[in-house]
This record gives structure tokens, C-alpha cells and sequence, in this order.
């Protein structure tokens, strides 16, 4: 049989079992069975098939029929510029986690080198990603789990960085060596109750994914030893929940972090918080001096809010992005991204970068997914 006869076949099998994503799924699956790019199926469409690769590429569409996430299935993921492999031992990759890595690179110049810590490290995506751009960081690796960290040397090893990683099987309350410039973490913070309605997720790791009953529990705790890690003005990079904003940031300024930036996902949900590790013992003589100052100059004569108060007047330092045009999933934005994702995808395997074409492609595929999600909500 042809490529284009076993495609059709796996896209009426995934499409009976409600896999929306049904056509893009067995084209990526048809890429892994034959290991060529997607690009080569669609134009070798009219190809023969041997019956072993037949074989191959339907035992891939009963497990994706079951639900299981591709990567779990290919055993790779696209992370940022590199490939990474993956298996049920750790999370997979997600497109909006490359924002940690994106924010890092800004903090630390090239010819830098900085102290790094990860925090719940799993198969090493953020770490390695981050290392791979700065030569000259190094960076210490923690987690609970026996099987992701083995799942992270084998990255560290592929990409050779073996020598500037070190792994630990740790909790982060059980660790200390020296302080760091830069801590990084994508901690779990699910809550609870709600992992069991989250879909493919279940396949993940759940110990990658419980946050405790309010999803912060992990949160707090790297916030607080953070504290203690950090340099003085050292910088934590933490991913979080898209309603979490408003608790992390409280609970930052507790533990005297100065909050930098609030990031958006491509969703424009909240999903990352940059803050800095500031030691305001010295600053208590000028904070107390300028609350005495502000106080005598109200009460020299009333103030008055203008229209344009809370405009002017908001708290900058957070950078909520508040003047930014909100993206409406439903406005056309989602398909413009997947056509330019698309563009570059080719634009980069006109140029023989294979890994970065892949990778804009599973971009543009995140956001197809994001669509026919949303339509299907729509409709119901």
C-alpha cells in the first residue's frame, strides 16, 4: 500500500475515537515510522509502503487511538532549538515553557558565567537549552524522581554538557551547595482535585503535575528556599498557573523578592514571574524616611485622584503587560500563528536546518491543537 492509502486509513481510525488532532497526529506518526521529515511524507505521497513499516506505523495509531501524547509515542520532543528525547518518566516540553528559557538568555550575556540551579529539572529541556547558549554557565539539577533525572543525563549526554551539569536526587527543602545567580523552575502546580479531568495529561507523571490543594504548595516552597540560594539581586524564574498570578506574587514580596516581569504564554494567560532576591534590611532606613516624607506632604493639603490615577499610577513593576492587545483565540490570531510558524518552518528547511523546521512545525501544530480545542468548546 502507498503512503497516501495507510494515512487515509489511520486518519478515519484516530478521527472515530475523537482524536481531533487526527490528520496532523498520523502525519507526524507516518514521519517516525519512515524517519523522514513531514515534509518528505507529503511529497512522496504516492511511495510503497513495506509491510514492517506498515506494521510499525499502526501499532503507533492504536496507542495515539488510546489517547497517549505523540512525544510519548516518538520518544522526542522539539524543545526551543534542540531535540530532547522523552519518555513517561517526565513532562513533555510544552512551547510556553520555552518563555523560562527565553528570560534567562536575557538576564545572562554571552560571555558570562553564572551559577545555575533547576528546580524539578525532569528530562532536562530547560537546563540544557539555557547552557547550550551560554557556554561558560554551569548549572546544578534537582529532582524527586529517580527516573527523570536518569532521563536528564541521557539529554545532558546527547547534547554534550555532562561536564557542566550536575544532577541530584533532592528535595529542594534538602538542598544546599553554594549560592547560585540564576534558579529556573517549572514546579508542579495542578491542583489536586483537578488532574484527573485534564485529558492526555494523565499519562504524565503525577508527581510532575500535583501542586497540593491549591496548587501552590511547591510554589511556596522553592519561593522560600529560593531565599536562601540566591545571591543578594540573584534572579528566580518561576513558571506558574495561569490564575496564580496575584497569590505568587503576594507570597514573592513576603519573602522580599522584587518582582520584575509578569510573562504571557501565546494564549495570553499568565505563565511566568521573573523576580529578584533583594536583602531590604538596608533599604528600611530610606523606606521609613520616604513613608515619613509622604506623610507630612498629604498632609499639607488633600489629594486629589484625577481621572487617569489608576492609568498612571499602577504598579509598574510588575509589568502586566496591561497595554497590550489581549489575544482572542476566536479572532483569527491562532490561525495567523499557525501560518507563520508554518513559513518559517520552511523558510528554515530551505536553509537545511532540519531540527529548527521540525520544531516551528510542532509550534504550528500546538497552535492547531489550541484551535480545533476551542472549536470543539464552541460547538458544545
Amino acid at each position: 500500500m502507498k503512503i497516501i492509502d495507510n494515512l487515509e486509513d489511520g486518519y478515519e481510525i484516530l478521527k472515530e475515537n475523537n482524536i481531533s488532532s487526527y490528520k496532523i497526529d498520523c502525519e507526524i506518526l507516518m514521519s517516525q515510522t519512515l524517519n523522514i521529515s513531514r515534509e518528505e511524507v507529503l511529497l512522496n505521497l504516492e511511495k510503497e509502503m513495506k509491510e514492517e513499516e506498515k506494521e510499525k506505523y499502526f501499532n503507533y495509531i492504536n496507542r495515539r487511538k488510546k489517547d497517549v501524547p505523540i512525544a510519548y509515542i516518538t520518544k522526542n520532543r522539539n524543545f526551543w532549538r534542540e531535540k530532547f528525547i522523552i519518555n513517561e518518566n517526565a513532562l513533555i516540553p510544552r512551547p510556553d515553557s520555552e518563555h523560562l528559557v527565553e528570560q534567562a538568555l536575557k538576564l545572562i550575556k554571552k560571555d558570562k558565567s553564572k551559577r545555575i540551579l533547576d528546580v524539578g529539572v525532569g528530562s532536562g529541556c530547560l537546563s540544557i537549552s539555557i547552557l547550550k547558549e551560554r557556554p561558560y554557565c554551569e548549572c546544578d539539577a534537582i529532582d524527586l524522581s529517580k527516573n527523570a533525572l536518569k532521563l536528564a543525563k541521557i539529554n545532558a549526554n546527547l547534547h554534550q554538557l555532562s561536564d557542566r551539569i550536575k544532577f541530584y536526587k533532592r528535595d529542594v527543602d534538602n538542598f544546599y551547595n553554594g549560592k547560585y545567580d540564576l534558579i529556573i523552575s517549572n514546579p508542579p502546580y495542578i491542583k489536586k482535585h483537578k488532574i484527573k479531568y485534564l485529558g492526555t495529561i494523565k499519562y504524565e507523571p503525577k508527581i510532575a503535575l500535583d501542586g497540593g490543594l491549591d496548587g501552590l504548595e511547591v510554589i511556596r516552597k522553592v519561593i522560600s528556599k529560593s531565599k536562601y540560594l540566591l545571591k543578594i539581586n540573584g534572579k528566580l524564574i518561576l513558571e506558574i498557573g495561569y490564575d496564580q498570578k496575584y497569590k505568587v506574587m503576594n507570597f514573592l514580596r513576603e519573602k522580599s523578592f522584587f518582582i520584575n516581569r509578569i510573562i504571557k504564554d501565546y494564549g495570553n494567560n499568565t505563565r511566568c514571574i521573573v523576580s529578584t532576591n533583594k536583602d531590604w534590611k538596608f533599604m528600611r532606613p530610606f523606606k521609613s524616611n520616604l513613608k515619613r516624607n509622604r506623610s507630612r506632604h498629604h498632609s499639607d493639603r488633600p489629594f486629589k485622584r484625577g481621572p487617569d490615577f489608576d492609568r498612571l499610577n499602577g504598579n509598574f513593576a510588575n509589568n502586566d503587560n496591561s497595554f497590550r492587545r489581549k489575544i482572542n483565540r476566536s479572532n483569527g490570531n491562532v490561525q495567523k500563528l499557525i501560518s507563520k510558524y508554518n513559513d518559517l518552518a520552511r523558510e528554515a528547511l530551505s536553509n537545511g536546518d532540519k531540527i529548527l523546521s521540525e520544531n516551528y512545525f510542532q509550534y504550528a501544530d500546538h497552535f492547531l491543537r489550541v484551535s480545533l480545542e476551542q472549536k470543539e468548546k464552541d460547538a458544545s
